[in-house]
């Protein structure tokens, strides 16, 4: 379902159901795939919050 070539951003409506419509495991199976076309197998991003009432960093 997904093309691993290319970063789209002309999705259809019949597209974005069909991945919703996928079972839990499908999905993270199609997401693994395209992350793996892009960065390393077990590469990680990691991020900290921010607060913006304190300015504190939440972790």
């Amino acid at each position: 379902m997904l093309d691993s070539g290319a970063l789209r951003h002309d999705w259809t409506r019949q597209e974005i159901a069909a991945l919703f419509a996928l079972p839990f495991s499908d999905l993270l199976f199609q997401a693994q795939t395209q992350h793996r076309a892009f960065f390393g197998p077990n590469q990680v991003q990691g991020s900290t919050l921010c607060s913006i009432k304190t300015g504190a960093l939440l972790e």
